[in-house]
């Protein structure tokens, strides 16, 4: 099952309000875990930038004179313990993540640094395991560390998010984002994004370096990623901040109040029309999925029946915190949109086979539908498609309606093929393709 790794601070986002419910009156319960399991594989693309064992012992002595060097990990959760293993063969011994994954898991590496990677001279594991006392502290200094081991030809593999850095990439992520004045998790962690079933699922990578669970999403918009990428961000500074919720699962989660000045600018800079910036969700301890980190996992649930589907209670809670932005327009359909319609059509086929092929991770396909109004017209929406058969296509809305009393945005809907009027094709890199009648309209307004 491919996954991709998601931006994390682009917000796309339509929807009504849900209503905020209070957590005063149950007690709170820690969310830590007592320890950590954290390794880092640092190649060496030419032998000149090679480091030799004592000198990261003593590296380690420095920055973490509390962890001691042992064979093994001893997995006993009252000690501090590294472990240090050199491979003069990394290709078969350890290897390095493989060219397809480095293009969305590599951290402004360059070509040339990719290819290397795949072959490098040599290697070295450094594996971290630690108590919780002072684990922000300890995170700190291993980015400190691991950057001092960075020379001119050395990648480094964080292997509790299978992401890779150069010397400048890592201390330009990590260790600026993340120090005693800026403490930004979410720059200390990833987000894979791969498609189940009909719709996606959005998980975290490498939080339990911090004694923290990583967060799931099952069963949402594979359209909205960064959408659901922000609210992860707000859930898990809100958690690092405060590693608590209460006993019945609910957190309150409100941007204004995060500690971090750095994320609350980041999240308040995309806010759409009447963003209340807050909000309560609820949280399940749940078992991890194949493919998830070893560590313990936290799912943002969403089983309100006061909502048609759980879509449609997600969108809403995305528009709640960040807002939403919707508008009608009222359109003849005279020749040019027409043509510019038939147009577009003529992709239907193409898409059609594309989408149930399997879509790629980051790629997925809008189309512009009908729906009755209450008073017996049509309104056009896109929805998101999530099921494509010869006589019916299932999807999830797109808009908000506004002569449509009984939908909202999030809603599972179907349509007509024959009745589809446009497409827009969105791809991993942000780019789109289509939209032609649309792009008519933006120009008559």
């Amino acid at each position: 099952m491919k996954r991709i790794l998601v931006p994390l601070f682009t917000l796309l986002m339509f929807a009504t309000a849900c209503q905020e419910s209070q957590t005063e009156d149950f007690p709170a319960t820690s969310i830590q875990s007592e320890q950590f399991y954290a390794p880092y594989c640092i190649y060496y693309l030419e032998e000149t930038d090679m480091v030799i064992l004592d000198e990261i012992g003593s590296l380690v002595n420095h920055f973490l004179p509390s962890y001691q060097l042992v064979d093994s990990l001893s997995g006993e959760v009252s000690k501090n313990e590294f472990i240090i293993e050199w491979f003069a063969n990394p290709k078969n011994e350890y290897p390095a993540p493989d060219l397809d994954y480095l293009q969305h898991s590599g951290h402004d590496l360059s070509s040339q640094e990719m290819n290397q990677l795949q072959s490098p001279f040599s290697a070295v594991l450094i594996a971290f395991s630690g108590t919780n006392k002072n684990v922000i502290d300890d995170q700190i200094n291993i980015n400190k560390l691991v950057s001092s081991l960075l020379k001119n030809a050395a990648i480094v593999t964080d292997y509790t998010t299978y992401e890779s850095f150069n010397g400048k990439s890592w201390s330009e992520d990590r260790v600026a984002n993340f120090n005693k004045d800026n403490q930004d998790i979410t720059s200390q962690y990833t987000i894979h994004l791969y498609r189940e079933n009909e719709f996606c699922r959005a998980v975290t990578l490498g939080l339990g370096k911090f004694c923290l669970p990583d967060l799931s999403i099952q069963n949402i918009s594979c359209n909205d990623q960064q959408s659901y990428g922000s609210l992860i961000n707000l859930v898990n500074q809100t958690l690092f901040e405060k590693p608590v919720i209460v006993e019945d699962g609910r957190l309150t989660i409100n941007i204004q109040t995060l500690k971090n000045e750095s994320v609350k600018t980041k999240l308040l800079s995309s806010l759409e029309d009447k963003a209340t910036k807050k909000s309560v969700v609820n949280l399940l301890f749940v078992d991890p999925q194949e493919g998830d980190a070893n560590n313990s996992q936290l799912e943002l649930v969403f089983n309100d029946d006061n909502f048609s589907s759980k879509q449609e209670q997600q969108d809403a809670l995305i528009s709640e915190i960040f807002g939403a932005t919707d508008q009608i327009d009222y359109v003849s359909h005279d020749e040019k949109i027409l043509q510019a319609s038939q147009k577009s059509r003529k992709k239907l086929p193409e898409l059609k086979t594309m989408f149930n092929e399997g879509l790629e991770p980051g790629y997925s396909i809008l189309l512009k539908a009908p729906f009755k109004t209450d008073t017996g017209g049509r309104e056009w929406m896109w929805i998101e498609v999530t099921r494509w058969k010869e006589d019916s296509i299932q999807g999830i809305l797109q808009n908000d309606p506004f002569e449509i009393s009984n939908l909202s945005a999030g809603s599972v809907v179907n349509a007509n093929p024959n009745d589809i009027f446009d497409y827009i094709l969105y791809f991993p890199d942000g780019s789109t393709e289509g939209n032609e009648t649309g792009k008519i309209i933006s120009n008559e307004r």
